[in-house]
């Protein structure tokens, strides 16, 4: 499967270890880095605020609700000593802390419906739970992505094609991105094939939203396609992908700032699929962390 047809088959979907006993925590191994499991997810409720918006899927199905227990079955592996979520600390941690408290309790309907179908309950919640954590963690932050700036470039000097090409094919008309797409179909048709999967229940879904291909189809999105809008001294589409990247280096403060550096040996990080590939970009070369792949946890048996 190419990165393109795996990124049109979850836009088609409506995209762009038993719990331990609480207990006094135990120092981590001082010659350890703390794990970091992104575990990319699309927004249940769609979201109004992403380019590419999604369909809001109802979680509250005895269907769904039994392939939540079985994704997070696999999650709970990661033995994460803290689980974040993407709603923003200033608005949302004081309704997180409240609702978790009754989540722990038995009540598993909290706040609003929109609230309660929503992946920060329906996975994180019941995450925490499962792990037996006091708290759970808001993560995200606020950011600039001006891509109304960027579209209005693109369509002023005849780049609109490249912006179209984000999530799928290169477009009539954007001869660079044809010719960028022709040799990286050449690159990936010289590696091993990449192993078919099902997107039929929410598990292997994840599968699919945290497999390599799609990781790599997001960031190509970044830098092959967005940073081709503009000319000479602008640079729309690359600040539209630099203001996006640090909005992701802000969400990567606040789980540094809420790390316990003595203690924690693993953490995980539920979030929107698009922001994967930065953060794994802001891990990777770093001395305290190390991303842990999720895959191998979803795919074992």
């Amino acid at each position: 499967m190419s990165l393109a047809t795996c990124f049109r088959s979850l836009l088609a979907l409506g995209l762009l270890a038993a719990a331990r006993p609480a207990a006094a925590q135990t120092a981590a191994p001082l010659n350890t880095k703390i794990k970091v499991y992104l575990v990319g997810t699309f927004h249940f409720n769609s979201s109004d605020g992403d380019v590419i918006k999604g369909t809001k899927v109802d979680m509250s199905t005895p269907d769904k609700q039994r392939e939540l227990d079985e994704l997070v079955s696999k999650l709970q592996k990661t033995q994460a000593d803290k689980v974040f979520v993407e709603w923003k600390q200033e608005y949302r941690q004081r309704f997180v802390d409240s609702t978790y408290a009754l989540y722990r309790k038995g009540q598993r309907e909290v706040g609003n419906q929109r609230d309660n179908n929503n992946e920060v309950v329906q996975i994180g919640y019941r995450l925490a739970k499962k792990l037996n954590r006091p708290k759970v963690y808001c993560a995200d932050a606020d950011g600039v992505f001006d891509y109304g700036a960027a579209l209005d470039y693109a369509k002023s000097h005849g780049q609109e094609p490249i912006l179209k090409g984000f999530s799928g094919p290169a477009q009539a008309g954007d001869s660079v991105g044809l010719l960028i797409e022709k040799r990286v179909k050449a690159i990936e048709a010289a590696r091993p094939a990449v192993p078919k999967r099902p997107m039929n229940n929410m598990l292997n879904l994840f599968k699919v939203l945290n497999s390599p291909e799609v990781n790599q189809a997001n960031m190509d999105g970044y830098l092959l396609t967005d940073a081709r809008v503009g000319g000479g001294t602008n640079y729309a589409g690359a600040d539209l992908g630099g203001d996006y990247f640090k909005r992701n280096v802000r969400i990567y403060t606040n789980l540094l700032r809420a790390v316990d550096v003595q203690r924690d040996k693993s953490i995980v990080l539920i979030i929107g699929q698009g922001h994967v590939s930065l953060l794994k970009s802001i891990l990777r070369y770093n001395s305290l962390f190390e991303v842990a792949e999720i895959l191998p946890l979803l795919e074992a048996k």
